[in-house]
């Protein structure tokens, strides 16, 4: 494996803005060699490669032997690979493929480490390649190795170049892109176009919504009581839960009247509500946990400002103390529909899987809206159907690993050879 011998060596291409046209030029180039390239795709290889990967357990928190291995096969299929341990034993892979070189850049991302839920020992059947990671998003990361094999087996020069970063902490509450976050502010690295591999496979995701869980906390004075002994106006924390609860759905109502272009309303949510241990004892706590979507007009700070100061109104008029802890899961995010890397992709999937391939926004948060607020280019998402993702059972179908190698190298040949 050869390492950059300084960060400048990983310095990428710069940057070029889309200037609002969507004229389709087509350079001299690799259009005519994909067929050939294509015909090279062994989807057993990738199968083979998936579960290799999904053999090795990662979940988040510790991703250290799925990326030694997967550090191996970037570089075995070409790549030169350079290796960064912002948070301890949480690994970030940076892969480089592709000659220095005029020409666009594409950055290929894929996460590691997996939901800490348990699973049957992974196997091949039935079609489908079962085991925790297989779609989301081992099978992807096997896929971008079958798509570099291929460019080096048929010899194919591109005009451009690859970069592949796989992350270690994407699954929450366990990670939330922060060794991505750190990738991105302390090392250059830059490209024209970033494509995630997970989700969108039947529609071109062109805005998410933010995401940010919540844990919300009421405390009283006192210790718990019997009710009976309780002092009268002793406040009750499970009466101001439900009014929180209550405030909560008051701002539903009012996110419910602003509709989000393509993607639909922000929203709180609660998901648990814990208080009190026997049914006469005025219990001292009570706690709420939930998840707030955010448009991507709004950031982090102004959505846990606002609700704070909700909070804070309600815990001086009810004589307790109610404290908040939010947590980003990520900001949401929103790109150009006519961009030249979401044509790009439109007519590649089209062309793969015979389908129409619309825009559209999301509520589901991948780490997309990273790469679009800290390199300000379209950051695509595209992958193996992943309906199954933290199911109970977890599997890719290996038709699926077929289109989706496929659909990566048409992305490629579109957005390399387009000016």
């Amino acid at each position: 494996m050869r390492f950059w011998s300084s960060i400048a060596d990983i310095l990428l291409l710069t940057v070029c803005p889309y200037n609002g046209s969507i004229n389709i030029t087509r350079k001299k180039g690799i259009t005519m060699s994909l067929s050939r390239i294509t015909e090279q795709v062994n989807v057993r290889r990738v199968v083979q490669d998936t579960l290799e990967l999904v053999k090795i357990g990662s979940a988040t928190g510790d991703a250290r032997e799925v990326a030694d291995r997967y550090a191996r096969m970037l570089t075995e299929v070409g790549c030169s690979v350079r290796r960064y341990e912002f948070i301890p034993d949480n690994p970030t892979l940076v892969a480089v493929w592709g000659e220095e070189r005029e020409g666009r850049t594409i950055l290929f991302n894929g996460h590691m480490d997996v939901v800490p839920l348990a699973h049957d020992e992974p196997e091949e059947k039935n079609g489908r390649v079962y085991g925790r990671g297989a779609c989301d998003m081992k099978g992807s990361l096997a896929c971008m190795l079958e798509v570099l094999r291929c460019l080096k087996e048929t010899n194919t020069k591109l005009p451009g170049r690859l970069i592949v970063v796989a992350n270690s902490l994407h699954e929450s509450p366990g990670g939330r892109g922060e060794d991505l976050y750190a990738l991105l502010e302390q090392v250059p690295v830059q490209a024209d176009a970033v494509v995630v591999m997970e989700g969108a496979t039947t529609d071109c995701t062109i805005a998410q919504l933010g995401s940010a869980t919540f844990e919300i906390a009421i405390e009283r004075e006192g210790e718990p009581c019997h009710q009976l002994s309780a002092p009268s106006g002793t406040p009750h924390p499970i009466t101001v839960a439900g009014e929180i609860v209550r405030l909560l759905d008051q701002w539903n109502g009012a996110l419910e009247q602003e509709e989000i272009e393509d993607i639909g309303y922000a929203s709180f949510f609660v998901g648990a509500i814990e208080s009190g241990q026997f049914y006469n004892q005025l219990p001292k706590r009570a706690a709420l946990t939930g998840v707030r979507r955010y448009s991507p007009a709004e950031s982090f700070e102004e959505v846990e400002s606002a609700m704070r100061s909700g909070l804070d109104a309600i815990a001086a008029a009810r004589g307790v103390s109610i404290r908040l802890d939010m947590k980003k899961v990520r900001d949401g995010y929103r790109i150009d529909k006519d961009s030249p890397a979401v044509l790009a992709m439109r007519r590649a999937v089209t062309a793969v899987r015979g389908i129409d391939y619309p825009t559209a926004g999301k509520k589901v948060v991948t780490d997309a809206g990273i790469f679009v607020r800290a390199l300000g280019v379209p950051a695509l998402c595209h992958g193996p159907d992943f309906r199954t993702a933290h199911g109970e059972v977890e599997y890719v179908e290996i038709r699926e690993l077929d289109l989706t190698v496929k659909a990566y190298l048409q992305f490629i040949t579109e957005f390399l050879e387009t000016d």
